[in-house]
This record gives C-alpha cells, structure tokens and sequence, in this order.
C-alpha cells in the first residue's frame, strides 16, 4: 500500500514541476526587463524595459494584464504561508519583528522572468484597498532559497 502511495506522491510531484515548466514557457515572450537606470520617455522603450518607478506608479493588476506572473501569491506576514524566510529577508526592511507580530500585514508576493536568467520579485502591502509595493529582489533562477 505504501508504495503505490509513494508512486501516486510522485506521478502528482512530476505534474507539479511541468505546470512551472509551461507556465516559464509560455511567459518567456513577456519578461519584465528590469534596468534601474533607464529614464527615457520613449514608449518603445517602455514597452521593453520597466524601472522600479514604473512599477511604483502602474497599479499591480495591470501590471499582471501586461506581464503575467510566473507566481502571485497573497499571505499575512509572518503567519503561516507568510513567514519571513531567506527569501523573504529584505521585508525586515520594511517592518520591524514588533509591527508583523502586533498587525496583520497582508502582503502580496508577484515574480515575473525579468530575463532568462533572472527573475524579480515584488512585495506590496495592502493599504487602503491598494497594493503598495514595498520591496523586491532580483534573483537567479538557478538559487535555491
């Protein structure tokens, strides 16, 4: 019985990773090319490239229309599916220990292929029935958190 538990465990675990394969796959043509240092008004640049400033004025829906996400995920932090890991360090930034023990922080976590090497991750925060974005991560793909 045990086996076929494991197997059963297996086939789904194999599945799992696929759906990530093709989800990669099919939003290599819409990356979110991330350049800290462009500032140009030229809409077909726009088109390619996206500054931090860009995603801190475009409201995170229309963001997600225009680029879909490889992930997006939505957690209170520092409970259950939210809490502060390697990954999610930069966070201690933004709150203290105190702030995401004594408030129910929710937190939106959105990661887009910036390039086929990276990936770029947002945090916003909700505030007043919108998404803040509060800190983000440019990361290997090939990292292991």
């Amino acid at each position: 019985m045990k086996k076929y538990v494991f197997i059963i465990l297996f086939i789904l675990l194999l599945s799992s990773c696929n759906k990530i394969k093709v989800i990669e796959e099919n939003n290599r043509e819409s990356h979110i090319v991330v350049n800290k240092e462009l500032n140009r008004a030229d809409s077909d640049t726009m088109e390619k490239f996206m500054n931090f400033n860009h995603i801190e004025q475009t409201p995170v829906d229309s963001l997600i229309k225009k680029y879909p996400p490889l992930w997006d995920k939505t957690f209170i932090l520092g409970k259950k599916d939210g809490f502060i890991t390697e990954f999610r360090v930069g966070l201690l930034k933004q709150f203290t220990q105190k702030e995401i023990r004594s408030r129910d922080i929710k937190i939106r976590e959105v990661t887009w292929a910036s390039s086929d090497e990276e990936n770029l991750t947002v945090w916003f925060e909700e505030k007043d029935h919108k998404w803040l974005p509060v800190e983000h991560l440019i990361w290997d793909k090939n990292a292991e958190f």
